[in-house]
């Protein structure tokens, strides 16, 4: 049986600065939450310039992440970092969520895959990596985190 071999990229703390709520959609609830943040890992550290969750409230009561973030490192380089995956939300945030908004309250089960790109030199070798986050999200505070890992 395959084992799971990861090594840890970076820490990600982010805060939801605006979104915009599209509504409810044949596919669910899509709401759009701007983000921007810090990174600090070994080797990698720096801030999320710009970035936007493209967020859907599947009707089933799982969100689906479809994240698009610029990090500029602390020697200033630019990473593009894309993830795509599966929020649980507790029944009793799904309970207070309006129609057509973004879920608001404490989400510990967020789960994503992770790819980057970069035409730095010195950071290149995340052109190659594909990487897990394991997150937490207080959406009524503002803030998602993320332990970012990459695949070995």
């Amino acid at each position: 049986m395959a084992t799971l071999e990861a090594d840890l990229l970076f820490n990600l703390d982010m805060r939801i600065t605006g979104g915009e709520a599209v509504g409810v959609t044949p596919k669910g609830t899509r709401v759009i939450a701007y983000v921007k943040g810090t990174f600090e890992g070994p080797g990698l550290k720096g801030t999320v310039e710009n970035g936007a969750d493209w967020y859907l409230l599947r009707s089933d009561g799982v969100g689906e992440l479809d994240v698009r973030l610029t990090m500029k490192t602390d020697d200033g380089e630019y990473i593009y970092m894309n993830y795509t995956g599966i929020a649980v939300i507790p029944p009793e945030v799904l309970a207070k969520t309006a129609p057509g908004q973004l879920p608001s309250g404490k989400m510990d089960t967020l789960r994503t895959a992770v790819r980057f790109e970069t035409s730095s030199k010195k950071y290149e070798r995340l052109n190659k990596v594909q990487a897990i986050g394991i997150g937490k999200a207080d959406t009524s505070a503002g803030t998602v985190g993320y332990a970012v890992y990459a695949l070995k």
